[in-house]
């Protein structure tokens, strides 16, 4: 029995509107992330898709995974996007993205004090060129290994953990301006 992969891969459009819903919030929510912006986010959205459908025979799933080939065609496309507007005032539960889950229960104030932090790290996020955001992205957001992130990025391992900890250093600079550089 030929599976989803392949009816897809041989043109079956029901093959890839299943492929769109399971991947479309994925694929939002990294381009939001990569971009901060909903309208940009849903201009990449569509560019994937479009490129999924039109390069389906060069995907090889003994190369990789699927994820780690739609991550590489999102964060492309990201960096094609010409025009970076200011984040919308949008927020992924309205698209219905999930957020990475909370491991503890907190108290409204907590729950307060953290969205307010994470809009923090969001907009620290933005002054950011795309190349060391989507690697960010990726890590934090996605929950990928670094060895993911460097086949989805097609860059070398040792690039991914440079411009993670450049990211990072950077960020903490930005969330705690007052620390001192040790």
């Amino acid at each position: 029995m030929i599976g989803q992969m392949e009816k897809w891969q041989h043109g079956d459009v029901s093959a890839f509107e299943t492929l769109y819903r399971q991947y479309e919030k994925l694929v939002f929510r990294t381009a939001y992330l990569v971009t901060g912006s909903k309208e940009a986010a849903e201009d990449v959205l569509q560019e994937v898709f479009v490129s999924v459908w039109r390069f389906r025979n060069t995907y090889d799933p003994n190369r990789g995974k699927l994820t780690t080939w739609l991550h590489r065609i999102t964060v492309n496309q990201c960096s094609k996007e010409k025009a970076r507007k200011a984040p919308a005032a949008v927020s992924l539960e309205e698209k219905g993205i999930d957020l990475p889950e909370m491991k503890h229960q907190f108290q409204p104030e907590d729950i307060l004090v953290n969205k307010m932090e994470y809009e923090r790290l969001l907009k620290a996020m933005d002054a950011l060129d795309t190349k060391h955001r989507s690697i960010l992205v990726l890590r934090y957001f996605n929950d990928l290994s670094y060895q993911e992130i460097a086949e989805a990025l097609e860059i070398p391992l040792g690039t991914v953990k440079s411009r993670l900890n450049q990211s990072l250093r950077y960020l903490k600079q930005q969330m705690n301006p007052g620390e001192a550089e040790v």
